[in-house]
């Protein structure tokens, strides 16, 4: 489907934006095993290899040339030695499989600049093109110098729909959010990429509680519209937040 002149892609919880050729992940959070690990919930180290075959799958889907990542390709603020493995085979994979790849940085993006100029890649702290700005969406716009835009994409926020069905069973199943800013831009969440990271029940949570301060202080939460998606069951619409 049509979110704001980017694509779905397939059963996947990334974006594609034909006029610029590019697919579009946030929210990988690499090293998020041995973090969970670490606090007693052992998790068997998969998640890289899997997101390698998600974004691979995403690439020949759309045949991308580019790929732009949202901000948290990684979990843990101080990097570790088996966390920089990953961040090194991430790099090596997407310049490996994309024409140009654009990092973005986010809050758990730390000590990562001097990995990405090994591979030739700049993190930056947002990508503006054609209109359409991308920033991660852990600090308020206000915050950086961005330029004119008329879409904002941002991720961070891990959006998710609690779901109940007739007979009481509850599910969280991510989403992507669209609509308007207050300011008439419009406006798209990111859903995680990230196989096992927890998402913020957004129809939920109350707007004071929510993470990134543009969902907070930019928009109407309300007046989202949801798009449910599962790599197991496919893409769902949903009304706006304020109806379900």
């Amino acid at each position: 489907m049509e979110i704001h002149g980017f694509q779905t892609v397939k059963n996947l919880p990334c974006l594609y934006h034909p006029e610029l050729d590019l697919l579009v992940i946030s929210d990988l959070h690499l090293g998020l095993e041995a973090t969970m690990t670490s606090k007693g919930n052992y998790v068997p180290r998969h998640q890289l290899d899997n997101l390698l075959d998600d974004i691979r799958s995403g690439r020949k889907e759309t045949e991308a040339s580019r790929v732009l990542v949202n901000g948290d390709l990684k979990n843990e603020y101080k990097t570790s030695y088996s966390e920089t493995r990953e961040i090194e085979k991430l790099f090596k994979f997407l310049k490996e499989e994309f024409e140009e790849t654009v990092i973005i940085k986010g809050n758990h993006d730390t000590f990562i600049d001097s990995t990405a100029e090994k591979h030739g890649l700049t993190v930056k702290d947002f990508h503006n093109e054609s209109g359409i700005l991308f920033i991660h969406g852990d600090r308020a716009l206000e915050n950086f110098e961005v330029g004119e835009f008329k879409t904002l994409v941002i991720g961070h926020e891990h959006p998710a729909l609690a779901l109940k069905d007739d007979i009481g069973v509850r599910e969280k199943v991510d989403c992507f959010l669209y609509g308007k800013t207050l300011e008439d831009e419009n406006f798209i969440v990111l859903p995680a990429f990230s196989h096992i990271s927890n998402g913020t029940s957004i129809n939920e949570v109350p707007e004071r509680q929510l993470l990134s301060p543009i969902l907070k202080n930019r928009v109407s939460k309300d007046t989202l519209k949801a798009v449910a998606v599962s790599r197991e069951a496919g893409i769902l619409e949903f009304p706006e937040l304020g109806k379900i």
